[in-house]
């Protein structure tokens, strides 16, 4: 399969290059799953970052193709009653885990083209140490705009 995209191979280089602690966990034609560890200011925290290369032929939604990122450990502690909410910045999937929000799916900040060495690891280290400064001062200082869920969005049409 002839792809646009950058490869799941090619993806896994430049992880492996700029993120020594990563490792890839899961791999098919176009999924992958890697492991790794990213250390903010205080706490290293275990990360999984999952990620699926789109089809040439698929329409390109940002929101709904953007890697996954999610906290394994130490659990990220949320603050009920919160003005910023009990944990911002985050998507709740079925399970109630909570999946990074890292990005601006409108301004056009990551999109299948990019490499995940370069945006979301980086992306997700920034959006660590933003919790980490969130939780000792109850100020989210990361800005942005979260977008509401897929799921979300499809059912207020």
């Amino acid at each position: 399969m002839v792809s646009v995209f950058p490869s799941i191979a090619d993806q896994d280089r430049a992880i492996r290059a700029s993120w020594p602690s990563f490792q890839l966990v899961e791999r098919s034609e176009r999924t992958a799953t890697w492991l790794g560890t990213l250390k903010p200011f205080m706490l290293a925290y275990e990360v999984r970052v999952s990620y699926r290369v789109p089809l040439v032929v698929e329409r390109i939604a940002p929101l709904r193709q953007q890697p996954e990122v999610r906290v394994i450990s130490p659990a990220l502690r949320r603050r009920p009653g919160d003005g910023e909410g009990p944990l911002p910045h985050v998507y709740v999937d079925r399970a109630g885990d909570p999946v990074l929000c890292l990005f601006d799916h409108e301004t056009g900040e990551w999109t299948p083209f990019r490499l995940l060495a370069e945006t979301t690891i980086p992306w997700a280290l920034d959006w660590l140490g933003c919790y980490e400064g969130w939780r000792a001062t109850g100020r989210w200082s990361g800005g942005g705009r979260h977008a509401e869920p897929p799921a979300a969005k499809e059912a207020g049409r």
